[in-house]
């Protein structure tokens, strides 16, 4: 019986995969439900969202 790299990629991207989606959907079910009530706050609040400026001087210099 020889190696098959193709395969146990294939396996490794797969149980990847499903350990990422058992783990990582509560929580983005969960911040879906957040940005649901965020707008329903927003939306009591009379706001909307907008995005933030931000604003860099030309010729600032490097960071350092």
């Amino acid at each position: 019986m020889s190696f098959d790299g193709k395969q146990f990629g294939a396996e490794i991207v797969q149980i990847v995969k499903d350990h990422l989606e058992r783990n990582l959907s509560p929580m983005t079910a969960r911040i879906e439900q957040l940005e649901s009530r965020i707008l329903l706050l927003e939306a009591q609040a009379g706001t909307t969202k907008v995005k933030p400026t931000i604003r860099i001087a030309a010729g600032s210099g490097p960071a350092t």
